[in-house]
């Protein structure tokens, strides 16, 4: 499972981000960032160009403090491409 750290830091960073803890929260997601760079040289060009394209929108949501949002591209669509890949 080499995605298994990638989903427990999404699994973790929603968690924080929808109990209010804000600054728990976005160190997790820069887990999840970080994690994504490690595992990107897995990911075929169609895979990254979507992910490059739910980064931006996750950094918009993130800086609007729009964490419902935000934890719904963790849980639902970030997922959603990793596991085609």
């Amino acid at each position: 499972m080499k995605y298994k750290k990638l989903f427990d830091s999404i699994d973790q960073a929603s968690t924080a981000l929808l109990q209010a803890k804000e600054g728990q929260g976005n160190e997790l997601l820069s887990q999840v960032f970080d994690e994504l760079l490690t595992l990107s040289s897995t990911f075929n060009q169609e895979t990254l160009h979507v992910l490059v394209q739910l980064i931006e929108i996750m950094h918009d949501a993130q800086q609007r403090r729009d964490y419902v949002y935000l934890v719904d591209i963790l849980q639902y669509e970030l997922p959603k491409h990793i596991s085609l890949t």
